[in-house]
């Protein structure tokens, strides 16, 4: 089985990331892949920092998921980079 992280951003307090979560674990067992973490961020894409984001690259560099599912609140757009 696959090892996956998920990745969701929203950008203002009136988004909820448990939507786009429950989206994005969805996707996963349909694939078969295991979720092995779940990262969020809470802020602006236009911010250079983004805390979910930098520790999900930080584990991606130390081999801690195989690929990642991701979602954004304005676009309802899922991306998996497993196949």
């Amino acid at each position: 089985m696959k090892r996956a992280a998920l990745y969701m951003r929203v950008s203002t307090v009136d988004q909820h990331p448990e939507t786009q979560l429950l989206d994005l674990r969805q996707m996963a067992a349909q694939r078969g892949y295991e979720i092995v973490h779940e990262y969020t961020d809470r802020i602006s894409g236009v911010k250079a920092k983004r805390p979910g984001l930098d520790a999900m690259m930080s584990d991606a560099r130390r081999g801690r998921f195989d690929g990642f599912l991701s979602g954004h609140a304005s676009h309802r757009t899922l991306h998996p980079s497993l196949p």
